[in-house]
């Protein structure tokens, strides 16, 4: 049964007259007659009765004549939303962000001009560690992630653009005696407890973190691997070390934890980006990422 067929039968069975049904559908009636005994045939049930007074309606007709008006709606209601979708115009889009991360600038103004745009689109968020961001996008389980650059910049099946600067530093509560310096070495830091993202959280991470000590020819009195940024933080606040964080992480505005802006660290892809899984089936996706690029400046 398709919606030709449907309605062809409501006009022959409101008018009970092919030709008059004919030229209501602004069909020949041959094509009327070829869509009403095909209908039959696909039910194996007479629907009308031709005679020379006519067409008169069967008790099986009758019936769809009373039942089928309210399906036509919803057909053409449900075919309506499913082409919305299909442009991307309706439906979901699922965000996976990175924890500990203060989202209320570009990210939230981005958010807010999606939403204003496509207002009938259910926007989702989730936060997590990296390795959480990292493992929902491989799923499929978010549609686009935000993260640090470095950490999903070789993953082949991905694609991203770095949409905000960011910076890393290291930082320290201001009730160590280190955070209460008047300037801070990077010999100082290395006296102190360093605070390191875990490999099993973020590879690259720890892996960037490793090749800086290395290259500063110096040795840490001791290293700590957090199993992710958030106890990375929550150790910073609590004064068990030195940690490395990200410009934008959210106790970067706690007024007693110390950004460390005297001793710069390599800037290897510490800005925050946005990804998403080549060939996503989503086009929310699309309209998300166009949005981005007439909101956000890329930087290369």
């Amino acid at each position: 049964m398709n919606r030709m067929q449907i309605k062809c039968f409501l006009a022959l069975a409101q008018t009970q007259n092919f030709t008059k049904a004919a030229q209501q559908l602004y069909i020949s009636q041959p094509g009327l007659s070829h869509q009403i005994n095909s209908f039959e045939r696909e039910l194996n049930t007479q629907l009308f009765v031709r005679d020379q007074k006519g067409v008169r309606l069967t008790p099986a007709a009758k019936l769809l004549a009373k039942e089928l008006p309210g399906l036509d709606g919803a057909y053409e209601d449900l075919m309506q939303r499913a082409q919305a979708v299909g442009r991307g115009h309706n439906g979901s889009l699922t965000i996976g962000t990175l924890e500990s991360q203060w989202v209320g600038g570009g990210f939230a103004d981005l958010c807010c001009a999606f939403m204003q745009k496509y207002p009938n689109i259910d926007l989702q968020l989730r936060s997590g560690a990296f390795s959480d961001v990292r493992r929902w996008l491989r799923a499929g389980e978010v549609d686009v992630g935000l993260t640090l650059k470095f950490d999903i910049a070789d993953m082949s099946d991905l694609q991203w653009f770095a949409y905000d600067d960011d910076y890393a530093r290291f930082a320290v509560s201001r009730r160590l005696p280190l955070g209460q310096k008047e300037v801070i070495t990077l010999e100082d830091v290395m006296e102190e407890t360093l605070l390191l993202i875990s490999p099993d959280d973020s590879g690259v991470g720890a892996r960037l973190s490793r090749d800086f000590i290395k290259n500063s020819g110096l040795t840490p009195k001791h290293i700590r691997y957090a199993p992710n940024l958030s106890t990375i933080m929550l150790w910073i606040e609590a004064g068990l070390g030195v940690g490395i964080i990200n410009h934008h992480s959210n106790i970067a505005s706690n007024p007693m934890v110390r950004l460390i802006e005297e001793v710069e660290l390599a800037e290897a892809g510490a800005h925050a980006c946005l990804a998403w899984q080549k060939g996503s089936v989503n086009p929310a996706v699309d309209l998300f990422v166009q949005t981005a690029n007439k909101k956000i400046v890329r930087n290369p």
